[in-house]
């Protein structure tokens, strides 16, 4: 019975790891694009990173649902450079995916054609694809981490940084002999809340919860987890893994 009873947890959240929405995705390829050469181990670069059809994608649905849109605000939507924008617009036009009308003086619509819809559930599929490639190669990604802590003698691990890439880790979790101790985020991101029956707790009190190992469950600004970790625990003196990086 238990058995069955997670292996239900284990579909739903793989759902909703794969429909966790096409926003939090884009932003994600952008943050990667931000980080500093060397943040991220170069294998598990190319698979976090979404394809730039993902961007395309965006544009496209953004288009859909709001055709008069300007430039500046699909700029600032997407954290985007307004030339990239302008380019982006320009590209979609010359492949007939978008029709460009002048409204007036100072309102240009822009107006998705057949084809652009076509494309777009073309690259609807893609990313689906996608998800399901970065939820299994991210299960061996942590599998791979957490076997290295166990075999370190770690029995009580940590979670830290709230993600979806967290709730993977919680599934991945029951195929070893780890217990999580609790969840922890940063301080200035932290909320009160519940996640798989744990209290989340302020990583400036994970001493408190007597992990024996801590697993970073983020993919960005992962240095700077470290760097609070080390003033907490001290150097190397408590083993620390993440998903980015061996």
């Amino acid at each position: 019975m238990i058995y069955y009873s997670f292996q239900l947890v284990s579909c739903f959240l793989f759902f909703s790891f794969l429909c966790s929405g096409y926003e939090r995705l884009t932003k994600m390829s952008f943050d990667l694009q931000k980080l500093p050469k060397g943040e991220m181990a170069a294998d598990n670069l190319n698979v976090f990173r979404p394809s730039e059809e993902m961007r395309d994608l965006q544009f496209l649905q953004e288009l859909e649902k709001n055709p008069i849109v300007s430039q500046r605000e699909l700029s600032h939507r997407f954290g985007i450079a307004l030339g990239v924008t302008n380019a982006c617009l320009k590209r979609m036009a010359r492949k007939g995916w978008i029709r460009i009308r002048d409204l007036n003086p100072r309102r240009i619509g822009y107006y998705l054609t057949p084809k652009g819809i076509l494309e777009k559930t073309r690259l609807t599929i893609h990313l689906i694809s996608f998800r399901v490639q970065h939820y299994s190669e991210l299960k061996k990604v942590i599998a791979d981490r957490l076997l290295e802590m166990q075999r370190q003698g770690a029995q009580r691990i940590v979670f830290y940084g709230v993600s979806d890439e967290m709730e993977v880790a919680y599934i991945t979790l029951q195929g070893v002999n780890l217990k999580l101790a609790g969840i922890v985020e940063d301080d200035e991101k932290f909320k009160p809340q519940f996640i798989f029956g744990y209290e989340v707790e302020r990583v400036s009190r994970v001493n408190e919860l007597k992990p024996d190992a801590i697993l970073i469950t983020s993919l960005t600004e992962n240095d700077k987890k470290r760097d609070r970790l080390n003033a907490i625990f001290g150097q190397n003196s408590i083993c620390v893994r993440d998903i980015c990086a061996p």
